[in-house]
């Protein structure tokens, strides 16, 4: 469901993911999102290889603590315990996802170090500058206010805190029509407002106290992973699986082929970000920087 703007409403990508967390996990494994690919790896190495690369571009710190975005089914959370002794808050806006990454998490023994809610991303309705990290994989294409989105990671990081982003973007080289077509079909199935482009990104982050702001387009490492979602897409359990489903699972199952022709033909791309906060810019009262440089001159 739309609202009247057109923008796709939270409760409708609220009840998707509801819908399908557990056909993703049979589907995607532990973790819902692209793989790195480089040297033939499994699509659980390969998935496992684009965490290590962000939290290495991002030097996530060891004992960081760290706010993850769309944390899904707590894939990456783990990941963050495990290699780094991070202390992690996850958020989703579906109450299965957050059931699924908090049972994943019992039972590898991190109670006390991962903590999973639902928040709508939208809001990031939480404590300013509270996080070392803010880690959002593949989250902010469903986000309708992605320039306030970014300021708000820049809110809730502190002085020197980092954001390690990466997203699906439009090319930007997308300007023909079956470029616009392939997107929307994209979009539609996944629900998400248009894409951005990762100038946009890099904008809005350069506008939001971040400085050291650093892209790279990965787009060549991680298409091969649309070779696995298409054939899934047409093995026969899946087939009975969409016959038991809504319409919108549907959709979105039939999407994947939209996403692995918008890749081959240049209308998709993959990015990665990172970037830190500005620490604040302290200044003496001007009173006191007057007489400071009337000193300065006697001696």
């Amino acid at each position: 469901m739309k609202s009247d703007n057109g923008l796709i409403q939270a409760d409708t990508i609220r009840e998707h993911y509801n819908q399908i967390s557990s056909a993703y996990g049979l589907w995607w494994g532990e973790h819902m999102h692209h793989g790195f690919w480089d040297d033939g790896e499994s699509l659980a190495e390969a998935q496992v290889k684009l965490i290590e690369r962000l939290a290495a571009h991002a030097q996530v710190p060891h004992f960081a603590r760290v706010l993850d975005v769309g944390c899904g089914l707590g894939g990456a959370s783990l990941w963050l315990a495990r290699n780094l002794d991070c202390s992690v808050l996850g958020i989703t806006n579906s109450p299965e996802q957050a059931k699924i990454a908090r049972r994943r998490a019992h039972a590898a023994g991190f109670d006390y170090e991962l903590r999973f809610a639902v928040m709508d991303a939208n809001q990031l309705d939480l404590p300013r500058a509270s996080f070392d990290v803010v880690w959002v994989l593949e989250c902010s294409e469903h986000l309708a206010e992605r320039a306030a989105f970014i300021r708000n990671c820049a809110r809730v990081l502190k002085p020197g805190g980092v954001l390690a982003l990466s997203a699906w973007l439009a090319s930007s080289d997308s300007a023909t029509p079956e470029h616009a077509r392939l997107l929307t079909d994209v979009c539609q199935g996944f629900l998400c407002p248009p894409l951005a482009t990762m100038q946009d990104y890099v904008g809005w982050m350069e506008a939001s106290d971040f400085d050291r702001v650093e892209a790279e387009d990965l787009t060549p490492q991680v298409t091969a992973t649309w070779r696995y979602f298409s054939d899934y897409a047409d093995r026969w359990m899946t087939k009975v699986f969409l016959r038991l489903s809504n319409e919108r699972t549907r959709r979105c199952v039939e999407a994947f082929s939209a996403v692995r022709r918008a890749y081959a033909e240049g209308a998709l791309a993959y990015g990665m970000f990172t970037a830190v906060k500005q620490a604040p810019q302290w200044r003496l009262p001007e009173k006191i920087e007057v007489h400071a440089r009337e000193l300065a001159a006697v001696f």
